[in-house]
């Protein structure tokens, strides 16, 4: 066991370009476990896990979102599992409900749920059949719409546990789109299986990887090329915007291009991120040109429809004018921001964008 050892937690965790942090690395490989059933190694990494970030809360909802793809007959085990460990560490059950439907609502809300992972054809799709209204009420509507972990996230332990069980490379097809859909693309799922290799083995790994790369060519037909990601950005995805996080919905990314003169700068958002509604004001002069670059995204000036935003597009926003700029719900979006020269120019922040208006654009 000391060559595994070495390889799993070693070799694996730092090979170059496929590093995860740590607590997306332990939720994989916690929802991996689950998937090919190795529950004693699964008590193992728990307390790993639980020591990098993820909470008690995060670990059972990973466990419950697992009844829908192994049933109820392969998972009690990890719930005993996991409930043991938790009580070791002094944890208190039961942990704070994360429900948030009622059965008045859990189908149309499990609806929207597979609209925003797989595209507006789904919301139809309940209802042709039983089983198809079952996976729209029960498992899309009780469990991803549940708190403690967000859609990205439960995407991506739906792709683990259906990656790691074998046998249902249909469904991981359908899944690994989904998760490019809200930003987890090609090279991280790759980065993701990578990490999960040495605790399903190099079969299901390679089929998995197979069918992340089928995803993404099925997604590359479909959008003309125009597949962005994180990674793939014109002029450079830069760091964390973190001096401006708190004017935002979702994490943004900044790179500037310039230091003196005209400031330019590479904003990135990710999927359903935007900025506050703000205005730039100036005495003279001011105001800001949007460059679009990559992906697909909107802009609104107050008052007026929304417009979207593609490659090769151009805004020009006057000193003066209240509006908002950002990525499409189901993709990565970045722009060159050119700010306009001016006198006492600044920006007031305002309002965010209400997350009512934002999901009527498609």
């Amino acid at each position: 066991m000391e060559s595994f050892a070495h390889f799993a937690l070693d070799e694996v965790v730092h090979e170059p370009g496929q590093e995860l942090p740590g607590d997306t690395r332990h939720l994989a490989i916690l929802a991996a476990l689950i998937g090919c059933q190795g529950v004693e190694t699964y008590r193992a990494v728990l307390p790993r896990a639980l020591d990098c970030g993820l909470t008690p809360v995060m670990v059972k909802e990973t466990v419950y979102q697992a009844v829908d793809y192994l049933g109820m007959g392969r998972l009690l085990p990890f719930l005993a599992a996991t409930n043991d460990v938790l009580l070791e560490r002094g944890v208190s059950l039961p942990l704070e409900g994360q429900a948030t439907t009622t059965p008045q609502n859990r189908l149309e809300r499990g609806v929207e749920a597979q609209a925003a992972i797989f595209g507006d054809g789904m919301r139809q799709a309940w209802k042709s059949g039983h089983i198809n209204r079952w996976l729209a009420a029960n498992c899309f509507g009780d469990y991803y719409t549940r708190g403690g972990l967000d859609l990205r996230q439960r995407e991506l332990i739906t792709f683990c546990f259906l990656a790691a069980q074998g046998g249902c490379e249909p469904q991981l097809t359908a899944h690994a789109r989904g998760n490019m859909n809200l930003g987890n693309d090609r090279d991280f799922l790759i980065r993701v299986v990578s990490q999960c290799l040495p605790y399903i083995g190099y079969p299901r790994s390679l089929n998995a990887i197979r069918c992340v790369e089928q995803a993404a060519q099925e997604m590359e037909k479909q959008t003309g090329g125009n597949n962005m990601s994180k990674e793939k950005t014109l002029f450079g995805t830069g760091g964390p915007n973190d001096a401006y996080a708190k004017y935002f919905t979702g994490q943004s990314y900044l790179n500037p291009l310039t230091s003196a003169g005209v400031s330019i700068c590479n904003v990135t958002f990710e999927p359903g991120c935007r900025n506050f509604w703000h205005i730039h004001r100036a005495a003279a002069g001011g105001g800001q040109i949007l460059l679009c670059t990559d992906g697909r995204g909107w802009y609104q000036a107050w008052g007026e429809p929304a417009r979207e935003l593609h490659p090769g597009d151009v805004v020009a926003i006057p000193a003066g004018v209240k509006h908002w700029h950002g990525a499409a719900k189901d993709s990565w979006f970045s722009h060159l921001s050119v700010e306009v020269p001016g006198s006492d120019t600044k920006n007031e922040w305002l309002e965010p964008v209400e997350q009512s208006e934002y999901d009527k654009l498609p």
